[in-house]
């Protein structure tokens, strides 16, 4: 089955299940499907790749598959319908969205779920973090145990993109030695990472760039990754977006909350911010063509790339 359907509330779970699928394919083109027809999209499935090889096609931001109401693109769902009813396709596509539920009165909903390979990423209570980290090592060959998983998510925090950016930090300095200690944690995870990356996170909100930048600053001393600190920023404008989106269906605060499953005041913050819808989906595809640029080798200076974001706000 070579046709996706991934969503779910954390758009860290989600990419990271789209970087699984799409681990070994060299051709991989991103749509956003705010702003494309998933008709362009199902065109260049249709054609073959130009490195010669099976291709990706990733269609972000399906909000066609929610009751939301703010999408104004004239998406074609037949050709779409009839595109999960052949079976014959060589190439990859990938559609996904941040939503916890989709709209199961839709036609085209009930087919991607007969057709497609569904994946829903639910968001990880807390309470669940450190088994969720011990997953993460063991899948890659390592052994933590509770207390110290435990530890580790109470030492570097509770955001999933953060927990698997320091395991992937862990693993890289680890590579011989499979066992997981309270000291190597210690040792190689970035404790002041959270409250940096929440000040950048507000200042860029508030426009402040003596504050985006002596954040910045602070988290290149710490020698933090660009592909982190980028992954966090759209964490962060893909909330505020959500929260955005909910508040015109005149919900209370703590209903959004709810619905997204963060604390209230999280949801407070994001609606103080000035950024209106279309600018907030303008910012979170700077941030995806920045991840996929560096990550494609279009972009080679991580640290430029990022620094030259921070600019054009």
């Amino acid at each position: 089955m070579n046709t996706y359907l991934i969503y779910g509330n954390d758009y860290g779970l989600i990419k990271r299940e789209i970087d699984k699928i799409t681990k070994e394919i060299t051709d991989v083109v991103k749509y956003d499907l705010l702003e494309s027809k998933i008709d362009d999209l199902l065109d260049d499935a249709s054609c073959l790749s130009l490195f010669g090889s099976k291709k990706a096609l990733i269609g972000e931001n399906a909000t066609f598959l929610t009751g939301a109401k703010d999408n104004y693109i004239n998406h074609d769902l037949e050709y779409l319908n009839n595109y999960l009813l052949d079976e014959n396709h060589e190439n990859i596509v990938i559609i996904s969205v941040v939503t916890d539920k989709l709209d199961e009165r839709k036609k085209i909903v009930k087919t991607l779920k007969q057709r497609a390979k569904v994946i829903h990423k639910d968001v990880i209570e807390q309470k669940d973090l450190p088994k969720f980290v011990m997953r993460e090592f063991k899948d890659e060959g390592y052994v933590i145990d509770y207390k110290d998983a435990s530890y580790f998510v109470d030492f570097v925090g509770k955001n999933v993109d953060i927990l698997l950016s320091e395991i992937k930090k862990m693993i890289i300095f680890k590579d011989s030695e499979k066992k997981i200690t309270v000291s190597d944690i210690n040792q190689i995870s970035s404790k002041s990472f959270n409250d940096n990356i929440f000040d950048l996170s507000d200042a860029i909100m508030r426009k402040d760039f003596k504050k985006i930048f002596s954040c910045y600053d602070d988290l290149m001393v710490i020698k933090e990754e660009p592909i982190k600190i980028i992954s966090l920023i759209a964490s962060q404008f893909t909330l505020v977006y959500q929260v955005k989106l909910l508040s015109k269906k005149i919900i209370t605060d703590k209903e959004i909350a709810g619905v997204l499953k963060v604390h209230p005041y999280r949801v407070k913050l994001a609606l103080a911010t000035n950024y209106k819808l279309d600018d907030l989906k303008n910012m979170l595809k700077k941030l995806h063509n920045l991840d996929y640029n560096i990550k494609s080798g279009q972009e080679l200076d991580k640290k430029t790339a990022l620094e030259n974001f921070l600019l054009s706000l």
